[in-house]
């Protein structure tokens, strides 16, 4: 393709490197997660279903009596080892949220229409087996076996479903004797006092219930902690732990709200030094919070998946719950909290340092552009943006007409229309072009002045008056320019430009 003599290429270089971005979520060099599912007292979720399986062995050794608290119970595997030991003749009490609430629950792919469709049926295939009570506040996660005679019990993170015992990241802790007696103190108190409804004929639906009245609240109990309407002895304990710590604290959540107590506690902690590092599901509505952390100095790290609370500090006390760092959950509702302290406060250690190494996306709270590469989510406008950062990029920003055709210099054009950032790259290459003027259409030739009233002898070249008063010089190849430099001179002109039909 011919180079045209009535257009000069330009270009410029901008840096954006320094440029600082709203906050982002970005991919981590993390190291590949390891598969165990087991350390000592505390099981962790994954495919190989260790902790499920240790809920079902468990059950499968009731002989009297079983307690299941979840939010909502779709596992097949569980639902078939609790029938199987209320047709030996186990009592089975089950505690659940309302079927109001689990239609309307903000889970992010926590709850799909399948799971809810499986909870149904999980109602009818038990229902005539197991006594049910429920309540929109239930959410704590437990199961307990035989606690008068032979007590045995697990205090969970997950809901007892499939995806979460094999995908989400969650956590189970296997409770001594005298922490399931604490367990089921709270347990017989939500069942018969805070309950608001009952299924317990395989004819009926849930029916409304009222408070018996006759079961006391548990009261100074000294590891079972717990969110009640009586009680908020679980976020006094989590304030207390993140108080504690001297060094360091790992925090892990499902839900965060920037605005608790117990967050913006974390948040003067990290600012006073204490290294804090949060793990953490992604979720738009927990960005604030997240964001909040990071610009405090917090470490906060993400997964798609992550549904585990829990509070580690150095302290050598840690506690793992069913409550999320925010109102429903510290503040009311029915939730469960276990302290952990000695090989099990270390064996959950263990545990969150394998999430920390493996959690694929960090969230920084000013990050440089130059810093970022590759798909980066931007926090922005109250959503989570997609983007990708290029190293170099080239943009055209098209022809600009020049003043004079012997002269082919234009400024750079306006690079941006739309916002502060045209593209996200560290570097963009500007380019456009100047191009030769062209006669207006309109324009009528001028003749030099003439003596006598005698006809004029034209310019040398075309010099024309345009409609706006400007005189300029006609040009019809670059040969001619030397010459139009002169009858401009003598013409008074004030640029060159193309006569009609040349094309640039």
């Amino acid at each position: 393709m011919s180079v045209s003599p009535w257009k000069k290429p330009f270009s410029e270089i901008d840096d954006q490197r320094d440029i600082v971005l709203p906050p982002a979520l970005i991919k981590r060099s993390a190291q590949a997660r390891q598969n165990t599912e087991n350390f000592g007292d505390l099981f962790v979720s994954g495919r190989n279903r260790s902790m499920a399986n240790a809920v079902i062995d468990m059950l499968h050794q009731a002989r009297e009596k079983v307690v299941v608290s979840s939010f909502l119970l779709a596992d097949k595997e569980l639902e078939d080892a609790i029938l199987a030991v209320a047709r030996k003749g186990v009592r089975v009490y089950v505690l659940l949220a309302s079927e109001a609430r689990l239609g309307k629950e903000d889970s992010e792919g926590e709850f799909e229409k399948a799971v809810l469709a499986q909870h149904k049926e999980m109602l009818k295939s038990l229902v005539g087996y197991a006594l049910f009570r429920s309540a929109p506040h239930f959410h704590a996660k437990l199961v307990v076996v035989d606690p008068d005679t032979n007590p045995a019990g697990m205090l969970l993170t997950a809901n007892l479903t499939k995806e979460a015992l094999e995908r989400n990241e969650e956590l189970a802790i296997r409770l001594t004797p005298s922490e399931v007696s604490e367990a089921v103190s709270y347990l017989k108190w939500a069942m018969w006092e805070s309950a608001e409804h009952e299924m317990v004929d395989p004819k009926q639906h849930f029916r409304a219930v009222s408070p018996l009245g006759i079961v006391p609240h548990p009261e100074s109990l000294t590891a079972v902690v717990a969110t009640t309407s009586k009680s908020n002895s679980l976020r006094e304990m989590a304030l207390a732990l993140i108080k504690q710590a001297r060094k360091s604290i790992v925090v892990s959540s499902f839900g965060w709200d920037k605005d608790h107590s117990v967050v913006r506690l974390l948040c003067e902690r990290a600012r006073s030094g204490i290294a804090v590092t949060v793990l953490a599901r992604e979720r738009v509505s927990s960005m604030p919070a997240l964001v909040s952390l990071a610009e405090a100095g917090a470490q906060v790290l993400t997964y798609r998946w992550l549904h585990a609370k829990a509070i580690w500090t150095d302290g050598d006390v840690a506690m793992a719950m069913s409550a999320n760092l925010q109102a429903d959950g510290l503040d009311h509702g029915f939730e469960l909290g276990l302290k952990l302290s000695g090989a099990r406060a270390a064996a959950l250690k263990r545990c969150l340092d394998v999430w920390i190494q493996a959690a694929p996306y960090q969230v920084i709270e000013r990050p440089k552009l130059g810093d970022l590469e590759g798909k980066v989510r931007l926090w922005r406008d109250k959503r989570l943006e997609e983007v990708d950062v290029q190293r170099r990029s080239e943009f055209d920003l098209g022809d600009v007409v020049a003043d004079s055709a012997d002269q082919l210099i234009a400024p750079r054009p306006p690079k941006s229309q739309g916002g502060p950032l045209l593209v996200l790259a560290h570097e963009i290459e500007y380019r456009w072009s100047a191009v030769a003027p062209s006669a207006v259409a309109k324009a009528k030739e001028v003749r030099p002045s003439s003596k006598n009233d005698t006809p004029s002898t034209p310019f040398r070249l075309p010099v024309l008056r345009e409609p706006g008063g400007r005189v300029v010089v006609a040009v019809k190849s670059p040969k001619e320019l030397s010459l139009a430099r002169e009858v401009k001179a003598e013409s008074g002109a004030a640029a060159i430009v193309l006569a009609q039909g040349v094309l640039h």
